[in-house]
């Protein structure tokens, strides 16, 4: 899966930008919520049991309001709205704008922390992050910003496992502490 500002007609040496054209979903709406971490589960191109798993662990669709059904549904409902009409060749298009589209429908502080929490289980459960679901999780921090509370969280996610952040010129096993004034 591709997420793309535009993509480029080479026939007509002209700019082309996917249209998509997905389901009306009422602002704030647990479907609208679900949309986006569903967008994370497939934007490796495939959905893996495990990522499946961890939203099964932490009762995703319960948690977003909806049913099993209910829930199963958007993601099926996303799967054919980009299948019939964000084609690119081979892959599967989704213009920036659409994506930011998509993160507009949430504007209520709970649901968008709950949203990047289920988002960033998904993409950490295979412990591999592909570009598409970097990109998908990126969007929504620069889209909504990030909550002090969920930095912890999803530290690993956007720097990787292994970052630390040290003090410069501290030698080793030397503590610091920080001091605010």
């Amino acid at each position: 899966m591709t997420i793309a500002h535009s993509g480029f007609d080479e026939r007509s040496a002209r700019p082309t930008t996917p249209t998509l054209q997905l389901r009306p979903y009422p602002r704030n709406s647990g479907e609208a919520a679900a949309r986006i971490v569903a967008l994370a589960l497939i934007a490796n191109g495939r959905m893996e049991a495990v990522e499946t798993a961890v939203l099964d662990a932490l009762e995703a669709p319960e948690r977003l309001g909806l049913t099993r059904s209910q829930w199963h549904g958007v993601i099926d409902d996303l799967c054919a709205d980009l299948l019939r009409t964000a084609r690119c060749g081979n892959e599967i298009c989704i213009p920036s704008e659409a994506l930011g589209s998509m993160l507009d429908q949430l504007d209520d502080e709970d649901s968008r922390r709950l949203v990047l929490r289920l988002c960033s289980a998904v993409v950490q459960a295979d412990s591999q992050i592909d570009d598409g679901e970097s990109f998908v999780l990126l969007a929504a921090i620069e889209r909504w910003g990030l909550h002090p509370d969920d930095q912890a969280l999803l530290e690993p996610t956007l720097y990787g496992t292994d970052f630390q952040v040290r003090p410069r010129g501290a030698a080793a096993g030397t503590a610091r502490k920080l001091r605010l004034l």
